[in-house]
């Protein structure tokens, strides 16, 4: 299985990598500097609470001597609201500033409505 993870560097910027991203509790905890028990007990009270569903955002990777526990984007997006820490509040605005920011494209295409119909 080929992943990424998200990386936060020193100075607060946010790296997302375009590719598929799935991270375990440990890397969760050390992208948002939180101990991996505080993520453990926030990954459950969301299953718990219903906010996510487990088939939807975790998957278990299997491998010789063990397994560990991934999970997806929007899992890592819930946790980072429910940690204050300085990660998870860069994490957080650079979630805030890509729903926001506003995209570059063509400009609107105005549509009108008279008695004869439709024109633009």
């Amino acid at each position: 299985m080929k992943r990424e993870i998200i990386t936060i560097e020193e100075n607060g910027n946010v790296h997302v990598p375009t590719t598929c991203i799935w991270m375990s509790a440990c890397e969760i905890a050390a992208l948002f500097g939180v101990f991996s028990g505080k993520v453990n007990s926030h990954i459950k009270s969301i299953f718990k609470e219903g906010l996510l569903r487990e088939d939807k955002v975790m998957q278990t990777l299997s491998f010789k001597g063990g397994a560990v526990d991934l999970y997806d984007l929007e899992m890592i997006t819930m946790l980072s609201f429910r940690f204050s820490s300085p990660q998870a509040k860069s994490f957080r605005k650079w979630i805030i500033r890509k729903l926001t920011e506003k995209k570059r494209t063509s400009p609107p295409l105005l549509v009108c409505y008279n008695k004869d119909g439709w024109y633009s």
